[in-house]
């Protein structure tokens, strides 16, 4: 009898198990059935790159060029006329009266506060010219990402330089295609 009871208990274990085996397959399949719906493809684009070698890219860095050169040459003339100013007072100088003389270094020093304060004006003007340059391509370049990656099936694209992406291969770099998708639109915005 006791060797049936044994059998018996056995027999439940047993039961038990293959049920519990049973019930594991089953949530297993439908957490792999899950995970395959996800999709798995990856890849990164160098957004620096993508701003910088896209048309819209060029043709903003070309205006800000022209912009900047324009603005040098103005800085370029007021510097000159500093240095005509300097040259004046230094010949002239002994030749003037003491009170004519501070009044004129006085001038020259308050053009030459005018000057720095007008360079230092250009750098601030120069980077934010770049960045609102830059935020309106990259803000396109991010819209294109979007559309593509849900398009293809991408599970995420990174940034190559600002995600903290220490190695990828280059198979999963899109940069150039994001750019060639880029290109066409802008061609057509033209």
């Amino acid at each position: 009898m006791n060797n049936r009871i044994m059998d018996l208990r056995k027999a439940i274990w047993f039961a038990v198990i293959l049920a519990a085996l049973v019930g594991f397959g089953s949530v297993l399949t439908v957490a792999i059935g899950t995970c395959a719906a996800l999709p798995t493809k990856l890849g990164y684009v160098d957004m620096e790159k993508a701003v910088n070698e896209s048309k819209a890219g060029k043709a903003a860095r070309k205006k800000f060029v022209a912009y900047m050169n324009k603005r040098r040459a103005e800085a370029e003339k007021k510097k000159k006329d500093l240095q005509s100013m300097k040259q004046i007072l230094e010949k002239q100088g002994a030749l003037l009266a003491e009170d004519v003389r501070v009044q004129k270094e006085r001038e020259y020093q308050k053009k030459v506060g005018e000057y720095q304060l007008y360079l230092k004006n250009l750098r601030a003007d120069a980077r934010t010219k770049e960045m609102e340059m830059s935020k309106k391509i990259i803000r396109e370049i991010q819209k294109i990402i979007f559309t593509y990656a849900r398009k293809e099936g991408y599970a995420m694209i990174f940034e190559k330089t600002r995600s903290g992406l220490l190695y990828a291969p280059d198979s999963l770099d899109l940069t150039n295609t994001i750019i060639k998708i880029y290109d066409q639109e802008y061609d057509k915005k033209k």
